[in-house]
């Protein structure tokens, strides 16, 4: 490949704005690298693609000298939407000095990337709806721009580790699950971005009833998590956060203690699945994985101003009922 369109290659590239995947090791990545990307090393990324994006969506990678052809392999064969790849060489970076997209180590030491970007992709109703959610917090909070957030069912991570990363505001995050699993993986994610610090989390489950239960010790050991140990079960404070996510979960049972939780004028954002007669889907089954239409109004109306409560449809077709409500 020719200078001149290894050049015309980077800056079609640069111009789609194609997020790109650096499949180098972290060392490398850290040393020199293209501008946005995201690392995460070819020998890590079957136990990662929970940071990939949505197998739909288009994306860039870097292969490593000397590995050409792993991201066939890895990710086309596998059903990514990989749009261009690039093998790392000197001509590549010289190129890329030239265009201005090459970030590089600012001495001998390596140095962390200035700026954090990623391949996922957050819940979408909550990023449609953020900007509304921290511009009324601001709003009434003028001299406190530091928010919590209590995030039920974290999952991996993906819509905390998100959120920490705006710059708008200050969020700081309790992020909660059943699976040990995804505590790992929001943990991992975290870390990798930088915002660990911003995010506690903790293995406990949402009993039927409506009652937690702490799964394990893995709670980090401070004096803020001491504090919602009683026993076996835990008690999270009446009143404390400005807003509660609930994706892709639901337990009828907590949905008075959900309330409880969310300050005066902080926010309840849900999303997950709804038997909206219209669209026919296997998993979840069952009336106790499904909300009904108007249900969440019906629930939250007494006590909340209701901003949004629309279906919406996943990547996969599958229905769901996206709601935000303010407390009054």
């Amino acid at each position: 490949m020719s200078e001149v369109s290894l050049k015309s290659i980077l800056e079609r590239w640069h111009k789609s704005s194609c997020h790109l995947l650096d499949l180098r090791f972290l060392n490398e990545h850290n040393d020199r690298r293209i501008i946005p990307s995201t690392c995460i090393p070819y020998d890590e990324l079957d136990k990662r693609q929970f940071e990939l994006p949505h197998k739909s969506l288009p994306f860039s990678v870097l292969e490593p000298r000397g590995n050409e052809g792993i991201a066939k392999t890895l990710l086309i064969d596998r059903g990514w939407n990989v749009q261009w790849v690039f093998i790392e060489s000197e001509e590549l970076w010289k190129t890329g000095r030239e265009l201005g997209i090459v970030e590089e180590d600012e001495g001998s030491k390596l140095c962390e990337p200035k700026r954090k970007w990623i391949l996922f992709q957050p819940c979408p109703f909550l990023v449609n709806t953020i900007n509304l959610i921290e511009e009324s917090l601001r709003n009434a909070n003028r001299e406190n721009m530091t928010f919590k957030c209590l995030d039920i069912a974290c999952g991996s991570g993906r819509d905390v580790s998100w959120l920490c990363l705006r710059q708008s505001v200050e969020w700081r995050v309790t992020a909660m699950d059943a699976m040990d699993g995804a505590i790992s993986r929001t943990r991992q994610l975290a870390e990798g971005l930088g915002v660990l610090h911003k995010i506690q989390t903790i293995h406990a489950k949402i009993l039927s009833d409506g009652t937690l239960k702490l799964l394990s010790s893995s709670i980090e050991d401070t004096d803020e998590n001491k504090s919602l140990m009683l026993s076996s079960n835990l008690d999270f404070p009446t009143e404390g956060y400005d807003l509660i996510l609930c994706v892709r979960f639901l337990c009828r049972g907590f949905f008075g203690t959900m309330e409880k939780m969310v300050k005066s004028g902080g926010f309840l954002l849900i999303s997950t699945f709804v038997d909206d007669k219209l669209h026919a889907y296997d998993k979840p089954k069952g009336e106790s994985h499904r909300l009904k239409p108007g249900e969440l109004e019906k629930t939250f109306h007494e006590n909340f101003e209701i901003l949004q409560d629309k279906i919406e449809l996943m990547d996969d077709g599958r229905p769901v009922n996206s709601f935000l409500a303010r407390k009054r």
